[in-house]
């Protein structure tokens, strides 16, 4: 059992990970290496380029808690909140922006923050029932389809609204 304090701590550090994340790729000299984070940071604005900043840390604390317990239920658990998460933040971003017409960077934060709250927290509830427990073949699965997807994504974005960048919205 995680306690209440790692579990604060361990949701202020993804928080503070998924933003610090939203500037590694400008800062790495462009080629082979920064190719290769792109798969995992942000590479522009688009909304959906964000969902990296919370798909990775709540992978990460998924699988750190789960293997620091022995819960299993803590991976799955943290998938799901990872994709309530991203959908509440895409849904956030594109209600703000569609009244906007452009992104507004206290909201973007406030938004951002919240998601991930709101996804930690819930994975945190979720990790204790026994059906998250029991589906860990399906969480794998779902992991590396997402991920897969954000991965195969950076290189074939769609022309949708999630994939304009800030620019797109002017």
């Amino acid at each position: 059992m995680i306690g209440k304090k790692y579990k604060i701590i361990a949701i202020t550090l993804m928080i503070l990970l998924g933003a610090c994340m939203h500037f590694v790729h400008e800062a790495l000299p462009s080629g082979g290496i920064a190719d290769f984070f792109g798969n995992f940071f942000p590479i522009n604005e688009t909304s959906w380029e964000h969902m990296k900043m919370i798909w990775y840390p709540f992978l990460t604390v998924g699988i750190i808690f789960s293997f620091r317990t022995g819960n299993r239920g803590y991976f799955g658990s943290f998938v799901v909140g990872a994709v309530m998460a991203m959908l509440v933040n895409i849904g956030a971003f594109s209600i703000c922006q569609s009244f906007s017409g452009k992104s507004v960077l206290i909201l973007d934060i406030l938004i951002y923050i919240s998601s991930m709250l709101s996804g930690a927290l819930l994975a945190c509830e979720l990790s204790q029932k026994k059906w998250a427990q029991k589906l860990l073949p399906l969480w794998v699965v779902l992991a590396v389809i997402i991920t897969a997807g954000i991965i195969w994504l950076t290189y074939h974005p769609g022309k949708g609204y999630v994939f304009l960048d800030n620019e797109g919205f002017s």
